[in-house]
Parts: C-alpha cells; structure tokens; sequence
C-alpha cells in the first residue's frame, strides 16, 4: 500500500475525504493528517509518504509554499492540490509545482480515484525499476566479493575503487559463513534482507556462496561482548532454520581473504564432527580428537568394525547399558582417527546396527514387533546433524531393544555372566570381550569369575560346550556337526576336549549311550 498524508484546515475535509472512497481497494492508505503546512512538514520529516494531499489556502503556510519547501529535498514525492476555487492562477502554481492533480472542493470521487490510479500505475513501474536497480547492484557487489574470496586476478586500482565504492574499505576483515540445517520452506532472499538491514554498511557486506549466506566483516572489536551481540544477533534472525556459523580469523589484508574464506569454509564442511553452536572457529575442540593411530590394512579395518556388532549385541544381551555407550564410543573413535567422513560414519553405524538388529531377530523371536520399530527408525540416523547427536541416537535405539527383553531379578554380575554363558556359548566368546562389555580388566574378571564358579572362564566354557555336545549327541547328530554347532570350528580340537572330559572320543560316547 502507498502511504498518503491529507493537508486541510478544515475538519471536515480531514475526516470526510477517508470515508469518500476505498482508499485500499485502489492500493492507497492514509497515515495520518494536519491541519495546515507547518505541522504537515513536521509530519512529513518524521514520516515517509508516497502521496500528500494538500489544500492550496491555510494559515501558517499555504500548500503551494508546503510544496515548494519539501521539492527543495524530494523530487519525487507526489502531491494533489485542493482547492475551493477555480482560479488559473492556483492551476498555474500547482502546474509549475509538478502536482499528480489539481481537485476543486467538494472532491468528486470519480475524478479522485482516476487521479490515484494514474499514481497507482506510475509509482508501481517506479518500485519495479528500484527493485530491478537494487537487484543488479546486489549482484555487482557479490560478483565482486567472490572474485576477492576465490583469489582472482583483479586488478589493484580497481578492487580499491570497488572497496570504497561498497563501502568495505577498512584494515581488518574477518569471514563469516552461514549453513541452514533446516531449511525447508525458507525464503532465503528474505533472511539476506533482514541480515542486510542488520550489518550493511557499518558492520560489512553480505555475500552468497555455494552453502548458504556469508559475510565479510570489517573492522570487528575484538571483544567477547562484541561477538556475543554479533552471533545473537544472526541467530536471533535465522535461529528457526538451525543455523551452522563458521568464522574466520583476522586478517589485515584484502589478499588474505581467500585463505579466511578457506578457513571458514573447512570449518563448516566439518562442522558434523563439533558440538559447538556458536561459532565455529579453529578454537573449537571436536566432539572426539582424533588421534594418530591408523590401520594399514583396510580388511583389518572393516574386521574390527563388524566385530562391535557382536560387542553390542553381548552388551544389549547382559543389559550393559554402560557396554552400549563404550562401544559406540570406541566405534566414533575408530571412525575419527581413519579420517572418515560424515557420509562414511553414518553408512558404519547403520550397518552396525543392522547386523545387531539381525542378530536379536535371529536369537529374540520375543521382540520381534520393537525390532521392527527400531528398523523403521534407522532411517533417522542421516539426520543427525553432530557425531554426538549420531552416538545418542543409536544408543537410544539399542536402549529401546534392551528394556524390551526380560532379565529377571539378576544382579549379581557373575550370576549375569554366568547366565550369558548358558545362553551363547554356541559363539565365538573370549574372556576380553566380555570384559569390554563388563567394564571391567579382563585378569580381574576372571578372577572374580574363579570365585564364583570354581572354575577358569575357558574351563567353565568347556564344560558348558561339552554337555551340551552330549545332549546332542545323544540326538542321533554327527559328530562334525555338533563340534560346529557348539562353537568349536575344529572338528580334532573338539575331539580332544570332548576326550578330555568325558573320557571317551565322541563316536565312542555315542555308541555306548545308542
């Protein structure tokens, strides 16, 4: 809506010309109103209008000497003349002061609106050359912000020139880099208009890049209050599209600003690996340092890393909430120190626990429909935005699995290993796993476990193997098929134990129970 000022001594023109016609359905609102010239230009200098509609004779100061003192400052404003008498002479005045329209009183509403949609039609153009204006220079200053970010061969005289030009000429400049995590239905052109309005020119100029919305800053006290009100600022602007915000070191060169960009920009590519939510800098510490211990071979690598599906599988198994959160631990570690990236540790970790999931379906028939829920739910894990949110989520996930499953009244943690011994002795069980999985050292383990049992942990696991290659056995199978589905993948070493501690070879013991 165009904004109009009524100019009249009389009252009754003031509050009569609002109601004359539908001032909004002709895209015209008035603001407010005075009753003579002097007051008008007050209003006039504290407000901004697109049409005022003033009378030629009023005490204080006439609408023609009105007009005359504001075309002294605005070329463009518009004015239409009232008048309550048909004198050439006001005509002739009100011509020489480029009036849109010249209106005798009473006003006739038909020629009023004709005089409003003229306007209308003239001052539309007007806004869509501005717009297109404004549009243009926008794309000039950041073409011209870009060629400095990337480095290229500008000419000296003439990057000066622009600097002073878009008003970036200054002795330190800094990047910041913006990155919308939630961007859905958001009107980016919008967000650059309110950012604008909050740092161009005084604080810099903003710029877009391929990841979102940056900005040079210039000439940024180097105080904590000073970037405290800077970030809440931004975010008090685009807070609701879950902002990244990278920022760059000083520099005190305009040739060093592609190095800053660079900086800023790997700090944002990076940005899944930091908790941090304010801003991102080479200050920030990551959610886990990786350390400078690598694999050499990429089979040992993909080894250890299916190995913790079965890890958390034996912690989900013996209700190890603290085995949950270490494995994952050492999962993210693993994944760190080998440089993987976010894509990469993501595809990991669903892997894993796909594998996890396969192994409760295939050994928890019980839990099939949570089993189903967590699977639907994997899909979730591409949305974690930070490491830490990925390692809480799937811990979450595997949490859910764990208090569906019954463990009974079984606190004593020997009783619990124990029982887990019982029941997947079948698999590849070593004291060290389970001691990762206990949180506990693997000699003290076995030693509490000694106590306990009366036996050494292999021993204990022997005999569990062994009696239970008896029932089986006893079941008509084969003796190369029971050394297998007892955990032992050495059909002469299952022989020898099974000698050990029945006292007879397997095919003997068979005959004598047939």
């Amino acid at each position: 809506m165009y904004k109009v000022l009524i100019v009249d001594d009389e009252p009754m023109i003031r509050e009569g010309l609002p109601t004359l016609i539908p001032w909004t359905s002709h895209g015209f609102e008035i603001i407010d109103s005075a009753s003579n010239g002097k007051e008008a230009l007050e209003k006039y200098r504290n407000h901004q209008f697109d049409l005022i509609i003033a009378d030629i004779r009023m005490p204080e100061m006439s609408g023609i000497t009105l007009i005359e003192t504001i075309r002294e400052h605005d070329k463009d404003i518009n004015f239409i003349i009232l008048s309550g008498h048909a004198d050439f002479e006001y005509a002739r005045k009100a011509i020489s002061a480029r009036v849109v329209g010249y209106l005798l009183k009473p006003v006739d509403e038909d020629e009023l609106i004709e005089y409003l949609e003229k306007l209308k039609k003239k001052l539309d153009q007007q806004h869509t050359l501005d717009e297109l204006k404004m549009s243009n220079q926008t794309v000039l200053k950041n073409n011209f912000i870009l060629s400095l970010l990337h480095d290229e061969n500008v000419d000296q005289k003439t990057v000066e020139d622009e600097l002073i030009a878009w008003q970036l000429n200054s002795k330190e400049y800094q990047i910041i880099l913006l990155k919308f995590l939630s961007a859905n239905n958001m009107d980016i052109d919008e967000v650059k208009q309110l950012l604008a309005q909050a740092f161009e020119p005084d604080r810099g100029a903003l710029f877009s890049n391929d990841s979102g919305i940056g900005m040079i800053l210039k000439d940024i006290p180097k105080t904590q209050e000073s970037y405290q009100y800077l970030l809440e600022t931004i975010k008090k602007i685009v807070h609701i599209y879950d902002p990244v915000i990278s920022i760059s070191e000083v520099v005190t060169s305009i040739e060093d600003l592609s190095e800053a960009f660079r900086q800023a920009n790997q700090l944002l590519e990076h940005h899944f690996f930091f908790e941090e939510r304010g801003f991102l800098s080479k200050d920030s510490k990551p959610i886990i340092p990786p350390q400078e211990v690598r694999m050499e071979r990429a089979d040992v690598y993909e080894a250890i890393l299916d190995s913790y599906a079965e890890k958390l599988y034996f912690a989900i198994d013996i209700a190890s909430q603290m085995g949950i959160e270490e494995r994952l631990i050492e999962i993210a570690q693993l994944l760190v120190n080998e440089r993987s990236t976010e894509d990469q540790i993501k595809r990991y970790y669903f892997r894993i626990l796909s594998s996890v999931l396969n192994k409760c379906s295939a050994e928890k028939s019980e839990i099939q429909s949570v089993l189903s829920e967590v699977s639907e739910s994997m899909v979730d894990i591409y949305k974690q935005t930070n490491l830490s949110q990925l390692m809480n989520y799937i811990q979450k996930l595997l949490m859910k699995i764990m208090s569906s499953l019954e463990y009974g009244d079984q606190h004593d943690q020997m009783k619990r290993l124990e029982d887990f011994i019982l029941r997947n002795y079948h698999k590849h069980l070593k004291l060290e796993m389970l001691a990762e999985i206990f949180n506990y050292n693997s000699a003290y383990l076995g030693k509490l476990f000694k106590n306990h049992t009366g036996e050494y942990f292999n021993t204990y696991l022997d005999k569990v193997r062994i009696e239970n290659a008896k029932k089986l056995l006893n079941q008509g199978f084969k003796v190369y098929q029971v050394a297998e589905q007892v955990g032992f993948t050495n059909v002469d070493y299952f022989h020898n134990k099974f000698k050990k501690y029945v006292g007879s070879s397997p095919s003997t013991y068979r005959k004598k129970v047939k």
